[in-house]
């Protein structure tokens, strides 16, 4: 089989190494990439299926946690590839393609999978890999929906237009984040063990829905067994402020575990929620929302418990800040476009934040803006090879420099509010540890 069927071209790969750079340095704190060796080899049949858990992340870390030279393909919601022809064909190159669903895109809207699905075959048999999302649509929580078949469907349709002369693989893969919303957080892509469906073959004959049904019981399973999967959705909330809390982070202390190393941390998450679903007393649900609505009235966080300022801190803080206030300034161009696009489109679905704060500035815009910078100051005072050497190598450090100026700045406005309300947050600070004492005992 030609390499050219499932490696991108020269264009491709650069563009992604710039993307998967900004990803894994200015979007995110920390990417962790768990289990590559699993992933068959370039030019193997594979369908990668993953949990769905912040909408066009989710596609985007699996494309970067790939080799640089392949060039996978996913599925993606139809409905974004008729903002434009010229965006379509962008797509179509990054490597989506399209699927259209009764709710989003109208019952004649279905017809045109068909050639999605012929294209995926045809793309998967070459020997690229075939991104999926069996939920249908993105969680907002930390749970796995219900699978559509659709997947399966496709991976054995597949198979059997080619006569079931290859062995399509289907590899499971989980997201997990350590904060949907935060830039400069940690997220976690972990792949699982490759399934055949070479084995299931002679049953699809006679039994496909069976086949199909055996097939996603064994994918289900490996997805659940990697993620943070809370089934108690009455009690989500407070279950997902509680295990962000101190408690959170230090209730289990064995066995090795790190719970600043975002794996281990998953570990002791599935744990506790485990142990949550044995509870019996939904009073203690109570006590925890009743907290978590005091703190968000306040303004106090996981950082203040740990590390509050005095006022001495605070002023010394304030200094540093002003001083560095003409930096971050400078540093907001192009950052303040990048880091508040996505404010006027959070109205309906707010898993959408990080992808209008990354995917449209990242993909689109910093390429635009570098431009638009080279062409004015090159046109102006001839500055062309000055003004790319100094974008390029300003745009790291100021990117990452905006971010935690204002995170920090926010962190300093947090703690005089919190000094101001210091009967509050004391009364708080009790209340909390009253509930840990209680759940210490009930929770070993």
């Amino acid at each position: 089989m030609s390499k050219e069927k499932y490696i991108g071209g020269i264009g491709y790969r650069l563009y992604k190494s710039y993307v998967r750079f900004v990803n894994e340095h200015i979007m995110y704190h920390k990417v962790y990439y768990l289990n590559r060796e699993n992933v068959p080899a370039l030019g193997e049949p594979c369908m990668i299926v993953s949990n769905h858990q912040n909408c066009a992340n989710d596609p985007l870390n699996l494309l970067l946690g790939l080799e640089n030279e392949s060039h996978p393909f996913v599925i993606a919601r139809g409905n974004v590839f008729s903002w434009h022809p010229l965006i379509t064909k962008f797509f179509l190159w990054l490597g989506m393609l399209p699927a259209f669903r009764l709710n989003f895109d109208g019952a004649e809207s279905l017809k045109k999978n068909a050639e999605t699905i012929r294209i995926s075959g045809g793309k998967m048999l070459e020997g690229n890999r075939l991104i999926m999302y069996p939920e249908g649509g993105h969680q907002d929580k930390h749970w796995l929906g219900e699978f559509s078949y659709g997947y399966t469907r496709m991976a054995f349709e597949t198979a059997e237009s080619d006569n079931f002369e290859h062995d399509i693989k289907i590899l499971p893969c989980a997201h997990h984040y350590k904060d949907y919303f935060a830039v400069q957080s940690e997220v976690m892509i972990q792949f699982g063990t490759p399934i055949s469906l070479e084995p299931y073959y002679e049953l699809y004959k006679t039994k496909p829905r069976t086949a199909q049904r055996e097939v996603n019981k064994l994918v289900r399973s490996q997805i659940e067994s990697m993620m943070l999967d809370v089934r108690d959705l009455e009690h989500y909330d407070a279950i997902d402020w509680l295990r962000n809390s101190e408690f959170g982070y230090n209730w289990c202390k064995k066995d090795g575990l790190n719970t600043s190393y975002l794996p281990d941390k998953l570990k002791v998450d599935k744990l506790l929620v485990e142990k949550l679903s044995k509870l019996e007393d939904n009073e203690l649900y109570d006590e925890m929302l009743d907290i978590k609505s005091r703190e968000e009235a306040i303004g106090v966080t996981e950082v203040e418990y740990y590390s509050p300022m005095s006022w001495l801190q605070i002023l010394l803080s304030i200094i540093c800040l002003i001083l560095l206030l003409p930096l971050w300034l400078v540093s907001l161009y192009p950052n303040i476009v990048h880091y508040n696009i996505h404010r006027p489109f959070m109205k309906t679905d707010k898993m959408f934040t990080n992808s209008w704060r990354f995917i449209i500035p990242v993909v689109v815009g910093v390429p635009f803006w570098f431009m638009l910078t080279v062409l004015l100051c090159g046109l102006l005072w001839g500055w062309w090879w000055q003004s790319i050497v100094l974008m390029l190598l300003s745009f790291y450090p100021l990117s990452v420099f905006a971010i935690k100026y204002w995170d920090y700045l926010c962190r300093v406005a947090r703690n005089i509010k919190l000094l101001c309300c210091s009967k509050q947050v004391g009364e708080i600070s009790r209340k909390r540890a009253d509930l840990f004492d209680k759940l210490k005992k009930i929770i070993k």
